[in-house]
């Protein structure tokens, strides 16, 4: 059954065997997560904290970055200063990493094949959400110059949604973005995420997970998740019952190279074709010669 969402539930074009995506069993929804999944923010806090850290001259132990990973902005701030011996309050310190990490998210990169994919299945005619741990007024700032792309979100739940009563780890976002997408279910509802208390919220509302996460990150804390990738270049929407890229995508030109390939190949046979013709030629003229000569002696 189409989504409420889906005004014109076309086959996608050059694509006439494969059916929308929403009129056909498999994932017919996803659901972003914005610092994570869209923007490729998961290396900010730890360049943040290594930077603040220099100023103090110090350098934290790379066990203690990964540590941090899962760790709220606070957590973070009162670990690093208690295993580097930092001259400062913990408080001031949070006060500081908040500054540099807005400083540095002020204008995020969009995660390397998450502006394909996303064009891809609204294509497919799907169901796309957004969640963000952020206020609208920052979300609107954030994807400013971006609207465009944005656009194809159908339903954005903010970290200040009158509805929102509990942050991550707690399902809560997950459920109100859920419901708001329509006829969205666990069964055919997929959400993209890079941290693990986000796997683990998506995991309570009872979804599949994507987890982006970093190289280093220990695999005991993407456990939860359905299938782990680095970056979104990585995922083959086939692999969830999905329309390939080739159904909304042009198939690649051949190169000029092929193409002359092609023609010298075919400039071989027509060459090799006209040698064996003369020899056939040459073979009977020798045949008739020799008839020739023997008529002659006798």
């Amino acid at each position: 059954m189409c989504s409420p969402s889906c005004k014109t539930c076309k086959v996608p074009p050059g694509c006439k065997r494969c059916p929308p995506s929403c009129c056909s069993p498999g994932i017919s929804y996803c659901i972003f997560d914005l610092e994570s999944a869209v923007f490729d923010t998961r290396h900010v806090y730890k360049r943040a904290l290594i930077e603040l850290a220099s100023s103090y001259n110090r350098v934290i132990p790379e066990l203690v970055l990964i540590q941090c990973g899962p760790m709220e902005t606070a957590e973070m701030a009162e670990l690093v200063c208690r295993k580097c011996d930092l001259p400062v309050s913990w408080e001031t310190f949070r006060f500081q990493l908040n500054e540099r990490t807005s400083d540095l998210i002020a204008n995020p990169t969009l995660m390397p094949g998450v502006e394909r994919l996303v064009t891809h299945m609204r294509k497919c005619c799907m169901g796309l959400g957004l969640i963000t741990s952020c206020p609208e007024s920052m979300y609107c700032t954030k994807i400013r110059d971006r609207e465009d792309f944005f656009d194809n979100f159908t339903t954005v739940v903010c970290a200040d949604d009158p509805e929102l009563k509990a942050q991550k780890p707690e399902p809560d976002i997950y459920l109100i973005a859920l419901s708001r997408l329509g006829d969205a279910g666990p069964d055919c509802t997929l959400v993209f995420e890079g941290t693990p208390k986000g796997v683990q919220a998506a995991t309570d509302a009872r979804l599949p997970v994507v987890m982006l996460a970093e190289k280093e990150l220990p695999c005991c804390w993407s456990e939860l998740a359905t299938l782990r990738l680095e970056t979104l270049e990585e995922f083959v929407p086939e692999d969830f019952n999905m329309s390939p890229y080739s159904c909304t995508e042009p198939p690649p030109r051949k190169s000029k190279t092929s193409r002359r390939g092609s023609q010298q190949s075919g400039g071989s046979r027509r060459s090799s074709e006209a040698r064996r013709k003369a020899a056939e030629d040459a073979e009977a003229d020798e045949g008739e010669e020799e008839e020739t000569e023997g008529e002659d002696a006798a």
